[in-house]
């Protein structure tokens, strides 16, 4: 079997779908949507929901490394974090959360093609949270 390429600019579906748009510019496609995005349980080390994901190590409470199947074409890659609060029961609490630090030493950590690194922590310290989110958006490579 011969592989080929087809060459397109805009994306259409038959008429199956209602009161959405029925067509879409391949360049959204491309430049316009979500790369990688992941749902993490941090307490209990487990992936709830994820695109583009191979895997996540557990660094430290309240740190891990997120990293992608698929590479970024840079470094300059926009992500997007948060965490739900309440949901661990610690809705007065006050968090803060961190991209591409070392929770422990507070030094800065560059990320890379496919990895990026995703902390929290309150007044008392590092904290595992049970509904962490992230997502990315930029070029793929």
């Amino acid at each position: 079997m011969a592989n080929g390429t087809i060459a397109f600019d805009t994306l259409s579906t038959s008429g199956q779908i209602t009161g959405t748009a029925k067509s879409l510019d391949t360049d959204y496609v491309v430049n316009g949507s979500f790369k990688h995005y992941v749902h993490y349980n941090h307490i209990s080390d487990s992936v709830v929901k994820s695109f583009n994901l191979s895997s996540i190590s557990d660094d430290a409470a309240g740190e891990y490394t997120v990293t992608m199947q698929n590479a970024m074409g840079d470094i300059n890659y926009v992500i997007l974090a948060s965490c739900n609060f309440e949901a661990n029961g610690e809705s007065d609490a006050r968090f803060n959360h961190s991209l591409n630090r070392d929770n422990s030493t507070g030094n800065e950590v560059a990320p890379t093609t496919t990895a990026y690194k995703v902390g929290t922590d309150d007044d008392s310290g590092n904290k595992d949270l049970k509904y962490c989110y992230s997502a990315v958006v930029g070029d793929l490579a």
